[in-house]
C-alpha cells in the first residue's frame, strides 16, 4: 500500500474516501494521444534519469499506458518509490498501530462531541470488511473507539473511491510488478517509519479536521477526482496544483505536511540517486511534481535541467 499521496492525498479525500464513479467511467481511451504525460526526464544526468508522477487507483482500461510511462519502465535499473515496497508488510503493521491511540486514552477525549455523536449513529465499525450484515449502533462503533479520526475518515467517512481491483492496476504497482519480474532494483525515499509519520504524526487537531473535512465534501469527490484524473491524463501539472487549492488554504499545515515537506525532504535523496549515474525512476504521486515547491521546480533550482515526456 502507498499512501495515497494528498487525494491519494493529491485528491486524497477523493480517491480514498467519497463515492466516486468507477474509475473506468471516466476514464479516457489509451488510445487518444495526449500532449504531455506526467514523466520528466533529467537531461543534464549521468544517465537515464526519470521523474514518474503516479496516480495510485487506475482501470485496466488506461492500460496501456502512454509512451513515456513504458520508456522510463524499458530505460531504468532501478525504481525509486515513496517507501520501499518491499517493506510492504512492514508498513501496513506499524500503519494500522498508529491508527491506535495509546492505552488508556481513545477518541471520546479528542474529538468534539457532537462530531462522535454523529459517528455513534452512523459509523458502523472501523473493520471495512466486516461492516455488512452488521446492525447499526452504538455498541459497535463504540467497541473501535481506540482508532483516530485520519484513520476512520480513510475507512469509513463513506465508501471507497476506489476498490481493491482498481488500487492493484494503480501505476505504483504496475511498475513495481515490473521491477520485480525482470529483477531490477527496488527503494524507497522514505523509510517505513517516515511514511507511516505522514498521518500518524498528525495532532489531534489536524486528524480531526481530516475526519470533518471527508464528511463534508462527499457531493464534490466525483468531480474532483474526474479533474485530477483527467489532468494527470494529460500531464497537466497546473490543474493539479490549482485542482489542490482547497486543502491548501483551508489548512495549510496539513497540506505541507502531506506534499511540500516531504518533497523537500526528498530532493537531496534524489540527487545523490542522481550522482550514482544508475538509470533510475523516481515514482511518488504526481502532486509531488507540481507547484513552486514540487519535486521539479526544487531540482531546477539546483540546476538540474528537466524536459517532460
Amino acid at each position: 500500500m502507498f499512501l495515497p499521496t494528498r487525494r491519494a492525498f493529491g485528491v486524497w479525500i477523493a480517491l480514498s474516501l467519497l463515492g466516486i464513479a468507477p474509475l473506468s467511467a471516466i476514464a479516457v481511451s489509451p488510445a487518444q494521444k495526449f500532449p504531455k504525460a506526467c514523466v520528466w526526464r533529467v537531461t543534464n544526468a549521468k544517465a537515464s534519469f526519470y521523474l514518474v508522477g503516479s496516480i495510485h487507483a487506475l482501470s485496466k482500461s488506461d492500460y496501456p499506458l502512454p509512451s513515456p510511462y513504458e520508456i522510463a519502465l524499458r530505460d531504468s535499473k532501478r525504481f525509486v518509490f515513496e517507501f520501499d515496497p518491499n517493506h510492504a508488510a512492514e508498513f501496513e503493521r506499524k500503519f494500522e498501530a498508529a491508527a491506535k491511540y495509546p492505552r488508556g486514552q481513545d477518541i471520546r477525549s479528542k474529538i468534539d462531541p457532537e462530531l462522535l455523536a454523529w459517528l455513534r449513529k452512523n459509523i458502523l465499525t472501523v473493520k471495512a470488511e466486516h461492516r455488512r450484515g452488521k446492525r447499526a449502533g452504538v455498541a459497535a462503533f463504540d467497541s473501535e473507539l481506540c482508532y483516530k479520526p485520519w484513520w476512520i475518515a480513510q475507512h469509513l467517512a463513506a465508501p471507497a473511491s476506489y476498490s481493491k481491483s482498481s488500487a492493484s492496476h494503480g501505476l505504483d504497482n504496475y511498475f513495481v510488478d515490473h521491477a520485480k519480474m525482470v529483477g531490477k532494483e527496488i527503494g524507497g525515499l522514505e523509510s517505513v517509519d517516515e511514511h507511516v509519520a505522514v498521518l500518524g504524526g498528525l495532532s489531534d487537531r489536524d486528524s480531526e479536521f481530516m475526519l470533518r473535512d471527508a464528511l463534508t465534501q462527499p457531493t464534490d469527490g466525483q468531480k474532483e477526482f474526474s479533474r485530477m484524473y483527467k489532468a494527470w491524463r494529460r500531464g497537466d501539472t497546473s490543474a493539479l496544483w490549482a485542482g489542490d487549492a482547497r486543502l491548501r488554504n483551508q489548512a495549510p499545515r496539513i497540506a505541507a505536511r502531506l506534499v511540500e515537506d516531504r518533497n523537500v525532504k526528498w530532493v537531496p535523496r534524489i540527487e545523490a540517486e542522481l550522482k550514482t549515474g544508475k538509470p533510475t525512476a523516481i515514482v511518488a504521486g504526481a502532486l509531488h511534481f507540481a507547484g513552486p515547491r514540487g519535486v521539479i521546480a526544487l531540482l531546477q533550482k539546483r540546476g538540474y535541467e528537466i524536459e517532460q515526456l
